[in-house]
């Protein structure tokens, strides 16, 4: 195992729409970001893998004028000219392509974090990086940012470091 550190100005870990478009973002904001993804594909339940579409204001064409603005509409903009038949696997790429487009963006794909360090009391914790192990490549990353934003969808990071949550429906 091959143990690294890197550095950015933020941490997104959880490749899904929202860890995609939040590195986006900071990306245009002149941050560096790393994108830590714990699958092979970005876009999380949208991905090619389980097939959740997105369908956003439209709602399948039910509000035919409503649209998507924002990156996300940028997405879909892109995702319909060049997936006019809507192929799973075309999605895929173009939600790639958009994160490799930003040059502020370091992608971590198949990074399983399952390592938090935090520090000081409950009612301000603070994370001062994550670890996540790179299947296939045999890395130990441990990410150092100021900033970490949990987009795993189901609260991991927070977890792991320490934050106060219930179980169950909220």
């Amino acid at each position: 195992m091959r143990n690294e550190t890197a550095q950015h100005d933020i941490t997104v870990v959880g490749g899904g729409l929202a860890g995609v478009c939040a590195a986006i973002a900071a990306a245009r904001l002149g941050r560096t970001v790393a994108l830590v993804n714990n699958r092979p594909v970005l876009g999380g339940n949208a991905s090619s893998e389980v097939r959740v579409w997105v369908c956003g204001a439209t709602g399948h064409g039910k509000n035919h004028h409503a649209r998507e603005g924002g990156i996300m509409g940028e997405l879909l903009v892109e995702n319909q000219f060049r997936n006019p038949d809507g192929n799973p696997y075309y999605w895929d790429a173009v939600v790639l392509d958009a994160v490799r487009a930003e040059p502020g963006i370091t992608l971590y794909l198949n990074t399983d974090v399952r390592e938090v360090d935090a520090e000081g009391p409950d009612e301000a914790r603070r994370i001062t990086s994550v670890t996540g192990w790179m299947m296939g490549s045999e890395r130990r990353i441990r990410f150092e940012s100021p900033v970490f934003l949990d987009c795993t969808g189901d609260g991991l990071i927070g977890h792991l470091a320490g934050a106060h949550h219930r179980i169950g429906r909220e």
